[in-house]
């Protein structure tokens, strides 16, 4: 039974009082603007796709047109040389710095790259070729050659070359080879290593090397100058020898670039003592083998520099870092005379290794001497000394 007491429960109507026609209004303004801006969002979406759907099918197509153009000059050339056999072949033009034409291939079997090579970094280049930087060398020339390229086209798969694996530049007139000899990641900006005593070659892309825009940081793969033939010459020995030794640095101080691409080191004579077989002195792996000696050599004075004990433990587990004591927390700032280099090798293989120069660190001279031995089949540093000079 219902009472009527102060303990009755009473219903109580809410009335919900109807929008003003001003706030239907902005209500309708609010949705409008949010399906304008979803619209917008789509449409941007599907042009950015579309974008990149253009992008690769005219990379794509323009740059198998460039190959197609250039493979067919070099195959041209190749049978005249060889119908003009034993007459010498013709001077070929010099490189063309200002040409919208291919002035080459860059092939890599490794990784399955074969790309036309264009004068200029630009992305009218870059967008179907892969681009000569304007200011490095050209191939066989005296200095550091650098080639450009997207990462998501031609240079896509360029961490897939090894120490050791063959990269060439194939042109109508020659065919220039050269040998992988290591990997860096660099900031953007960082400056290239070019000396007239070295021929080098650096590939160049950003990184990652998934990026689909522009980043920071470029992924570099340096390369040593091995030969070059002539259309028509003899083909290059076949003979292989031991591969470069090691060198145990890790992961974070590798990362860090120990090339001459990204090192200002000067190179003085490389020489060589112990029995090397004349075969191995005319080949490539004396080059190969001073690669990896100068890699060894420049991961420990980073470790030293970057005060990093257990870098350098790796580096060299027999010495105590106060060796380089005086590049701790310094830097090389200079080398008054040229690093020296001298490999050790028995036959075919290299044993070890003696690298020397004057260096200035805190404004003072010093005589450093690194010597280096190769223990199963890595590098490793065994003496470490800076005289005061």
């Amino acid at each position: 039974m219902r009472g009527t007491s102060d303990d009755a429960h009473i219903d109580v109507l809410i009335l919900h009082k109807a929008p003003t026609r001003a706030q239907r209004r902005r209500t309708r303004q609010r949705r409008r603007w949010a399906a304008g801006v979803a619209a917008l969002a789509i449409g941007l979406g599907v042009a950015l796709l579309v974008n990149i759907a253009w992008f690769y099918v005219h990379s794509d197509r323009v740059g198998h047109q460039l190959v197609e153009h250039e493979a067919a000059a070099i195959a041209a050339a190749r049978a005249r040389a060889t119908a003009d056999r034993p007459a010498p072949t013709p001077t070929c033009a010099a490189f063309n710095d200002t040409s919208t034409e291919p002035e080459g291939l860059l092939e890599a079997p490794t990784i399955g790259l074969q790309a036309p090579v264009l004068p200029g970094d630009s992305d009218s280049q870059l967008d179907v070729a892969v681009g000569h930087v304007s200011g490095s060398t050209w191939p066989g020339q005296p200095g550091t050659m650098v080639l450009a390229a997207h990462d998501v086209t031609y240079f896509s798969g360029i961490d897939g070359l090894g120490p050791g694996d063959q990269v060439t530049f194939v042109t109508p007139c020659a065919t220039y080879r050269y040998q992988v000899t290591g990997h860096a990641v660099v900031a953007q900006g960082t400056p290239l290593y070019s000396s007239n005593r070295q021929t080098l070659l650096v590939l160049e892309t950003c990184y990652p090397l998934n990026a689909l825009y522009l980043t920071s940081q470029r992924y570099l793969v340096t390369a040593q100058f091995v030969s070059q033939t002539p259309v028509g010459g003899p083909a290059p020995s076949t003979a292989t020898y031991p591969a470069p030794p090691t060198v145990p640095a890790p992961a974070p101080l590798a990362a860090q670039g120990l090339t001459l691409a990204t090192n200002d080191a000067p190179l003085g004579v490389l020489g060589a003592t112990g029995t090397p077989t004349r075969a191995w002195l005319q080949s490539p792996a004396p080059l190969a083998d001073e690669a990896a000696v100068l890699a060894d050599y420049f991961a420990a004075v980073r470790a030293a520099e970057q005060e990093q004990p257990s870098w350098w433990a790796q580096l060299a587990y027999l010495l105590p870092n106060t060796d380089a004591a005086p590049l701790r927390g310094a830097t090389i700032e200079a080398y008054t005379t040229a690093l020296e280099s001298s490999l050790a090798v028995s036959g075919d293989t290299l044993t070890g290794a003696t690298l020397s120069a004057t260096v200035r660190v805190h404004g003072r001279l010093y005589q450093l001497t690194v010597v280096e031995q190769v223990a199963n089949g890595a590098l490793d540093i065994t003496s470490w000394t800076m005289a005061p000079a």
